[in-house]
């Protein structure tokens, strides 16, 4: 953006000024939603693991989630600055942030000064990019250490660095201990190294660290198969190592050969990803034929004489993780669409938009930006993406989880219990016991408690699922035998995570269930009473 007669270091510095305006921007807003939205199931979860009462048994706990330990790691050393919302959260909101800066400067370096703006703005200011942030989730880490392994791997190649070369596995191995789309994310990147070291050899002793390198990933990963992939069906019962093991929850993402067609569903998945990555339906699907013009563009393009890294090899790179992709999700090894498991595609989704829209405006840094402001506002405007993946803001105020807490101090004595599904567990708990260590009884089969300060909660088990109008019945009854409740005691029903409408779907059913009166707070926070019912009724609600 600085003029043409100014010296280049002059025009660096100026660039690099108004990036960090830009980053700080988009840092402000990470902080403010990380602020204003209380914990999901999930976050919750994570943080449970951490907080255990030593390193060991926080890294033991890890090991039942399906993600390395890398975040339960870390979340268990930064608990100590404070554990609110904001404070559990930082860590992702600096990585998120830190990501968008290295991503600038990646692409850039491999693709031009227009493309890199354009995905600085896109990457900043994308709504999903935004809300990844601030979730205390693993994606934010593996982003930013899986690009500065891509940046510093472009820096060692072209300035035949060993150091360089050193940093770059240093950030591929954190990549790869933080997310599992990092072993994707190191396939992609191996074999981009190859193709660049085939056209432009470096130097033996680069050669050797990165063969080195290669050797330790492989080591780290088969490390973490056997102490954490292999063993997790133990944890999850049908759960198979590697081969659509998180197919219990992710179902709708694995190929299933004998239900599916294997063209359409990639043809869909494809598209699906960039719905993800835009969060907007129809930017989404504008942006998959963008990405595919962007990267053809590059491989038929006559190379430059004097390019750093050739245009061919880039688009190569920018498409080889999702044909990696693909291949797994073909054989069952990873799941391929809308979902943010497949978020590092991101990286490259991003990079080839910007490569487009750079070519278009004839590399004028200026009309690229515009576009790109334009594609953040459409997708900030009218955004589409709902559900687990993504909540609106407005039903996620942390305002709700206050008024929640608030309801169940004044109107749930000391005598009543509390019944929460699984995943509704992880949240009150959170935020019922403080912040707290919780310590689950196990001793009823098929369901845990706890208590915090005054109140008691009883959890199903955490293969039963969420609570529906279907289910809740059948659960409700099977609670009430095992802790052998009298009848006429009063038992408080919560249910968060990302259910809603439980208590209105279960009075509009029949008549047993017409006088529930169902407290919400926000659409994902629901309460309500039941009284236990006399001997060889189904169910009774509370009468004054």
């Amino acid at each position: 953006m600085a003029a043409a007669h100014q010296p280049r270091w002059a025009a660096d510095r100026r660039s690099n000024y108004v990036a960090m305006t830009l980053v700080g921007i988009g840092l402000l807003w990470r902080l403010w939603l990380a602020h204003a939205t209380f914990f999901n199931s999930d976050e919750a979860w994570h943080f449970s693991m951490a907080n255990q009462s030593s390193l060991y048994l926080a890294y033991k706990a890890s090991l039942t989630l399906l993600h390395p330990p890398l975040l339960v790691l870390v979340l268990y050393f930064w608990r100590g600055f404070g554990t609110s919302n904001l404070v559990l959260r930082l860590p992702c909101v600096i990585a998120g942030t830190l990501f968008c800066w290295i991503f600038w400067k990646w692409l850039t370096v491999v693709a031009g000064r227009a493309a890199g703006w354009v995905g600085l703005i896109l990457m900043t200011f994308l709504p999903p990019m935004i809300t990844l942030s601030a979730d205390l989730r693993q994606y934010t880490l593996m982003l930013v250490f899986a690009t500065s392994a891509a940046y510093f791997l472009e820096r060692a190649l072209t300035g035949n660095s060993v150091r360089l070369m050193a940093i770059s596995t240093g950030f591929l191995y954190l990549a790869m201990l933080s997310h599992y789309s990092a072993f994707l994310f190191a396939a992609a990147l191996g074999g981009y190294c190859i193709l660049r070291m085939l056209a432009q050899p470096p130097s033996a002793p680069v050669i050797v660290v990165w063969f080195a390198g290669q050797a330790g990933g492989l080591g780290l990963g088969w490390f973490l198969y056997t102490t954490q992939i292999a063993a997790l069906r133990k944890v999850y019962p049908g759960a198979q190592p590697l081969h659509r093991y998180a197919d219990w929850y992710l179902s709708d993402y694995y190929f299933h050969a004998g239900s599916n067609r294997l063209l359409p569903f990639l043809y869909h998945g494809s598209f699906g990803v960039f719905r993800f990555i835009f969060g907007q339906t129809t930017v989404g699907g504008v942006a998959a034929l963008m990405f595919a013009a962007g990267t053809l563009l590059l491989l038929f393009e006559k190379p430059a004489p004097n390019a750093a890294t050739p245009s061919r090899l880039t688009g190569l790179f920018l498409l080889l993780p999702f044909v990696l992709n693909c291949a797994a999700v073909t054989a069952g090894l990873y799941p391929y669409g809308r979902t943010r498991q497949c978020v590092f595609l991101a990286i490259f989704g991003i990079a080839g938009v910007s490569v487009l829209l750079a070519k278009v405006t004839k590399q004028s840094t200026r009309n690229a930006v515009l576009l790109a402001i334009g594609i953040v506002v459409l997708c900030q405007a009218f955004g589409t993406l709902q559900g687990r993946d993504m909540l609106p803001v407005a039903e996620q105020k942390r305002e709700h989880m206050d008024q929640a807490l608030e309801f169940i101090q004044q109107e749930v004595g000391a005598p009543d219990l509390i019944f929460v599904d699984a995943a509704s567990r992880l949240q009150l708990g959170h935020y019922l016991c403080r912040q707290k260590q919780i310590t689950i009884d196990h001793s009823v089969p098929g369901f845990e408690s706890f208590r915090c300060r005054e109140f008691r909660v009883i959890s199903t088990d955490p293969e039963e699922g969420v609570f529906t109008r279907d289910t809740f019945a059948q659960e409700w009854q099977k609670m009430v035998r095992a802790y052998s409740l009298e009848p006429g005691a009063a038992v408080w029903v919560f249910q968060g995570g990302w259910a809603s409408g439980l208590g209105e779907a279960l009075r509009n059913r029949s008549p047993e269930f017409s006088g529930l009166e169902p407290h919400s707070f926000g659409r994902f926070l629901e309460l309500f009473k039941i009284k236990v019912p006399v001997s060889g009724a189904i169910l009774s609600t509370p009468t004054e």
